[in-house]
């Protein structure tokens, strides 16, 4: 007769499925209550273990699986490009936005800015205001630009004109202040030369008057 060890050495070897009715394992669990319960424990989880593995889907084909992964891989490295080209048409489309109506505007204003016409009063310190009038009328050119002489003797000119053109005046006529033909000049001037004429005319005077001691004769008839 086979003994307890014995047959809890073959359960742990073999499989009850493959044992028959008259082996010596079921002989010996049919005359020991232990083994037999225990052997009932084992038949009913080779049984659940049987009912799983059948619930489980088939094994894939690895030829399959591999082709299902180099499409996986294909769709992927597509979804990429894609993104990427995606991408590049959105910069692309702003760059177009941005040259088509950002651009155009920023210029306009600034075109605009330029174009302003603004009026500054500029003070002289020896230029006339007419005298300043003639150095920056060639510049004054703009359409709306355009100068005011003072009528109250105010030594100071109003020029109207866009930023550019005003900046011009004022450089000519910071150029022009020092100029030895400047109106704060001139009356010196118009004296020295006057008094170079008094000084001839004295000198005249004196080779024309008569010797001492003689007198002058008659002139002829």
């Amino acid at each position: 007769m086979m003994t307890c060890e014995q047959c809890l050495s073959e359960l742990t070897t073999g499989s009850l499925r493959e044992m028959s009715s008259d082996s010596p394992v079921m002989l010996h669990c049919a005359s020991c209550p232990d083994c037999s319960h225990l052997t009932t424990l084992l038949r009913d989880r080779e049984y659940n273990a049987a009912n799983v593995l059948n619930s489980l889907p088939p094994m894939s084909n690895p030829v399959t699986l591999a082709e299902t992964s180099v499409r996986t891989a294909q769709r992927r490295r597509i979804g990429n490009v894609v993104v990427m080209l995606s991408g590049a048409a959105l910069v692309v489309t702003i760059w177009l936005a941005a040259a088509n109506t950002i651009i155009p505007a920023m210029n306009s204003s600034e075109m605009g800015a330029r174009k302003t016409l603004r009026t500054e009063t500029i003070s002289l310190q020896c230029l006339s205001p007419q005298q300043a009038a003639d150095v920056i009328s060639p510049y004054i050119r703009e359409a709306g630009s355009t100068y005011y002489l003072p009528t109250s003797g105010i030594s100071a000119i109003t020029v109207r004109g866009s930023p550019g053109e005003l900046a011009k005046a004022r450089d000519l006529i910071k150029q022009f202040e020092p100029d030895a033909g400047a109106a704060c000049r001139a009356p010196v001037a118009s004296l020295g030369k006057l008094m170079d004429q008094l000084a001839e005319a004295q000198s005249g005077v004196r080779q024309s008057a008569p010797v001492s001691g003689k007198t002058p004769t008659a002139p002829k008839k």
